[in-house]
């Protein structure tokens, strides 16, 4: 019965000590039997499997770097603490795409080439791709409280993304979408950057390419994803798998349109869409430091003003002084007159008298 869970459920737990052993198994869902007779023999899946737990690492390692360095790096632009974290992700994404946009256009020639060989480049770009996702559930879920998003990358990781299906048209589909979701992708990150950067300058244009994010999405969730996954029509007496619906119902979940329509009165729509809500850690954080740069202005005005006063009170004691000065002058001024009169006084009564 334990075997049966196990086979069921599709999770094979690996000893952390052995390097080659090292992922849990996560593999496709729904293809019970090739998991349940196939796993222990087939040494190119646990070869996938290992390769995908590596590139978890090497994901998580990059991103780190990757953060701490832009992060230093804004802190010395002096950019604000939200506005940095939404600009190291939306580039981490742009580039991430980036790369996966010129891997499927070159993986297109190598599947047309060879169609042993392309399978097995089809099958890189798969560990490539559910590696990161399995990456950014991990970051969404954890680092930004996104818990829609997490699931919908976990689940899009997990039950699309499958470098055991051997079919020729699922890596042409799955290829195509990767594309389109790049595309995507790319698109409502530069629109993140813009309104960041310039949220004065470049919101026309952050408006014109959130229009297009929304036009994309309906077109990769509203048609592609329902006629070539859920209902392919080039292939008779499919039955949907349960798994492809959970994974769908987490986009439409976190679909930009629920966003649009609940917050399309709002004052600042464009930034609720785009932006993720941030954190109660992140919130805390910034209400910390909005409190600390207060008490440094209050400071400053503090010591501003008591500067003022101190400078007043020596500007009073100088000009104190020189008044002092100048009443002691003419003092002297008028005794000295007052002598020069009574020597002269006295001189004259002498000249009458001789």
């Amino acid at each position: 019965m334990y075997e049966q869970a196990v086979s069921s459920w599709a999770v094979g737990l690996y000893s952390l000590l052995d390097p080659t052993k090292f992922l849990p198994f996560v593999p496709n869902l729904w293809d019970k039997q090739v998991i349940g007779s196939h796993y222990k023999n087939d040494t190119k899946i646990q070869e996938i499997d290992v390769l995908v737990g590596y590139l978890i690492l090497f994901w998580v390692i990059l991103y780190l770097v990757y953060e701490k360095s832009l992060n230093s790096l804004f802190r010395r632009m002096y950019f604000p603490l939200l506005q940095r974290n939404r600009i190291i992700e939306a580039v981490w994404n742009c580039g991430f795409c980036f790369g996966s946009i010129c891997y499927m256009r070159s993986s297109t020639v190598q599947i047309f080439a060879s169609h042993e060989q392309g399978i097995t480049y089809h099958e890189l770009g798969v560990a490539l791709h559910k590696s990161f996702y399995f990456h950014q559930a991990g970051v969404n879920i954890l680092c930004q409280g996104a818990w829609i998003k997490g699931c919908a990358n976990l689940l899009f990781a997990s039950l699309v993304l499958n470098p055991y299906q051997q079919n020729y048209r699922w890596c042409a589909v799955t290829s195509t979408f990767l594309m389109y979701k790049a595309i995507d992708i790319v698109i409502v990150n530069v629109c993140r950057i813009l309104l960041c950067i310039f949220p004065t300058v470049g919101r026309p244009v952050s408006k014109l390419l959130f229009l297009l994010h929304c036009l994309t999405w309906v077109y990769l969730y509203l048609h592609y994803v329902p006629t070539s996954l859920l209902w392919p029509e080039d292939v008779k007496n499919t039955r949907t798998e349960p798994g492809l619906w959970l994974w769908f119902t987490a986009e439409l979940l976190d679909s930009v349109w629920l966003r649009l329509i609940g917050h399309a009165r709002a004052t600042h729509w464009l930034e609720i869409c785009l932006f993720s809500p941030p954190t109660q850690e992140a919130t805390e954080l910034a209400g910390i430091h909005k409190r600390h740069k207060e008490s440094l202005r209050k400071y400053r005005n503090n010591t501003s003003k008591k500067i003022e006063l101190w400078q007043t009170l020596v500007c009073a004691m100088a000009i104190k002084k020189k008044i002092k000065r100048l009443r002691e002058a003419r003092s002297n001024t008028d005794a000295l007159t007052r002598d020069v009169e009574e020597m002269e006084s006295q001189i004259d009564s002498e000249l009458a008298e001789n």
